[in-house]
Parts: structure tokens; sequence; C-alpha cells
């Protein structure tokens, strides 16, 4: 509506800027078929080739009977903007010549010699009118694509945060209930804190599901800071965890904290999985623009690969780093055991 107004107005200041000492009576016709050529324009989006058609007309029959030039061609101007604004490149492409053609043949027709300044300058207008709006379809179509591809990581995303928590929590469920099974005939007394914590493992795993799949940004699952939550994800796990932190521990973003939760759940998850080993070490450091996260053991694993199982962990800790522009390691360690390491930027 603003955009009406503003041509409305530029067409009328135009009549009566050109009119010279034409009577106010004698405007009026002029001004009223360009300003039924602007209320055209509010279909200009929903219609783009008939409203070109339109204000073409408006400006072609405004010029034959004798109107004040000048103001006659912003209607149609503005018609071609939104006409290649809409994709329509050809239509609009073709409109240009035409509209000259047009221009020269009112001349002809009116009597009047036509100036090739004149000509040129107007072709010149409907050319930027073209080229402005096929500038604005292709920042549409870019934005659009963007916008595509950010929901296509955020699914994936929601599917790797959805696979790090069945995979860590089953894991946990396993480990517990192997335990439980065990000490069942020599020790029930220590069987059933195991069954609890499977109960437990279980009712989280089932609130951490909801949330990922009803996730806007990724948080934490065990919320708060990811270093206060390693310790419990390392129980759960059924693993011995020793927490080195360097510099001072500050809040972090919520995908780099987010990022730093899951990549130390992965890392434990396949320590308890792969490693047949019950201890772990992770060492978190706070760095000036940069957090560094390492999960180390001393387990066996499959040495000489490049991820201890077949699976989607490291590849899916990977992917995390590098949609934040972090780097990324994992590997067999030279003395035995597995190495995790990434860095984040925050």
């Amino acid at each position: 509506m603003a955009l009406l107004v503003v041509v409305a107005a530029l067409v009328v200041g135009g009549v009566q800027a050109a009119a010279g000492e034409v009577p106010a009576a004698g405007r009026l016709p002029g001004a009223a078929i360009l300003l039924a050529a602007t209320a055209a324009l509010h279909w200009r989006r929903r219609r783009p080739v008939a409203v070109l058609t339109v204000t073409a007309a408006a400006a072609v029959t405004y010029y034959l009977l004798g109107y004040p030039l000048g103001p006659e061609p912003v209607p149609f101007v503005v018609a071609l903007y939104a006409t290649a604004e809409a994709g329509r490149r050809s239509i609009a492409v073709t409109a240009v010549p035409l509209a000259v053609a047009l221009l020269l043949a009112a001349d002809v027709a009116a009597g009047r010699a036509p100036e090739g300044e004149d000509l040129v300058a107007v072709a010149a207008v409907l050319v930027a009118a073209v080229g402005f709006g096929e500038l604005s379809r292709s920042r549409r179509e870019q934005r659009h694509a963007y916008a595509e591809r950010a929901a296509a990581q955020e699914r994936l995303r929601i599917a790797r945060d959805l696979h790090d928590t069945l995979a860590h929590q089953l894991t946990a469920i396993s480990v517990q209930a192997g335990a439980a099974l065990r000490k069942r005939d020599s020790r029930p007394e220590l069987a059933y804190p195991a069954l609890e914590t499977v109960r437990e493992v279980a009712g989280d795993a089932l609130r951490e599901i909801r949330s990922v799949l009803g996730a806007i940004r990724a948080e934490p699952a065990a919320g708060g800071n990811a270093c206060e939550a390693v310790p419990a994800l390392a129980a759960r796990a059924g693993v011995a965890v020793t927490v080195t932190v360097s510099g001072r521990a500050v809040g972090l973003p919520p995908d780099v904290d987010a990022a730093a939760y899951r990549i130390a759940q992965e890392a434990l998850t396949n320590v308890g999985r792969h490693a047949g080993v019950t201890e772990a070490e992770v060492r978190l450091a706070y760095l000036p623009r940069h957090l560094e996260i390492e999960v180390l053991d001393r387990g066996g694993g499959h040495p000489g690969s490049g991820e201890r199982a077949p699976g989607h962990g490291i590849t899916g800790m990977r992917e995390r780093v590098s949609i934040l522009g972090g780097r990324f390691s994992a590997g067999p360690r030279s003395g035995g055991g597995f190495w995790v390491w990434a860095k984040l930027p925050r």
C-alpha cells in the first residue's frame, strides 16, 4: 500500500508539474488514467503480466491523447520490475523493446518527431527496472535455498541427537541390566540398585527423546554446563571418569555446549561399549576463543581403525563439529586405547 501511495503522489505531482498553463480541468482525465494504472499495481504480485499490460495501455493512451509528458511511465516501470521479480523474465525482457517501439509509434501517430535521447533514456530506465527485479528475485531464491539448507541441517541435527541419546541410554541400560543379572543370585542386595538405575535411565531416555524430537535449538540433555554433566554421563555408561578442566570455565553458546555434551556422551558410550575398560579421562580446556574437549581411554578396541566398530558415532561427532566450524580428530592412541578430540569455537 505504501508503494501505491508513493506512485500516486509521483503521478499526480508529475501531471501538475508538466501541465504548465493547462487548466486544472484539462489535467484531470490524464491524471485519472494514470491513477487507474497505479491502482492496478495492487495486483502486481498475483497477476504481474496482466498488470504490466494494463499499465502499458494506460501509458500509451495518456501519450496518444496529448497530455503533459513526464509521469506516464512510472506505473509501467513498477509493473515491469514486479514482472521480473516474479520470475517472468522472458516477458519482462521482451516488454522493453516493445515499449520503446510503442513509444516510437505513438510519436509518429501524434505527429511528433521522436527524440533519440529520450528513447535511449526510456530504454535505460526499463532495462534497469528489469535488472533490479531480477536481482531481487535472485536474492529471494538465495534466501529460500539458505532456509532449506538450514532446515535440512536442523533435521540432521535432530536425527543425530536422537541417535546419540538412544545409543548412550541403551548402552547404560545394557550395562546395568547385565550387572543386575550377574548379582541376582550371589549378591541379590546389589542387584536392586542396578535395576533402579535401569529404571531411572529408561525414564531419562524417554524424556530426552521427547526433548530431542521437539527441539528447535540443541541443548545439553542433562541441562546446565556440559562440563558438569560429564560425571553423570560416565556413571550411567558404567565408566569411572576423571575430569580435568583447565582455563576459566565460562558459559558457552547453546549449540557449542550441546556439541561438547554430545561428544562426551558418544565417546564415553563407545568406551563402555568397545574399549573393554571401565576407566576413561575427559579433559576440557577453556581457551580464549575455543573450547577443547578430549576423551581418552586405555582399552583395546580395534587398533588401526578410525572407528572402533561399525556405526555412525565418529561420523556424527565429526559432522557436528564441522557445522560449528571447529576441528575434530579421533583414532587409536600410540600406547593403546582410543582418543577423541574436538576444538569448538565459542
